[in-house]
């Protein structure tokens, strides 16, 4: 299994047409416009309107835009209207926007 491991301040970014498998842990932000299959522990994870996670997150902030699928564990949660959720999600804060589709278990933890 693969293995990439950042401190960069500034955000990583998978570009779109571009696909991983394996594991991801970073301390600051990544930026998904392509496919991310696997475990990814960070600070921040963004996925795009045309990204796509499937697997286990773990970060402080997880705005979806494009498809998750998996469990993910985050301080913040925000899903907006393009975005489309199919899992088990552990937040603390959430926000959702009119037309996101959630599929699955949204559980707050305080």
């Amino acid at each position: 299994m693969d293995m990439i491991t950042t401190t960069a301040s500034k955000p990583s970014i998978l570009s779109e047409g571009f696909s991983f498998r394996g594991e991801i842990s970073a301390k600051g932000a990544i930026h998904v416009e392509g496919a991310l299959n696997g475990q990814i522990q960070v600070d921040e994870l963004t996925i795009g309107a045309r990204g796509q996670v499937e697997g286990v997150v773990t970060c402080s902030s997880l705005h979806i835009k494009g498809k998750f699928s998996g469990t993910a564990t985050c301080n913040e949660l925000i899903v907006t209207s393009s975005a489309s959720v199919d899992g088990h999600v552990v937040y603390q804060t959430l926000s959702v926007q009119k037309g996101a589709s959630i599929k699955g278990e949204l559980l707050l933890v305080k």
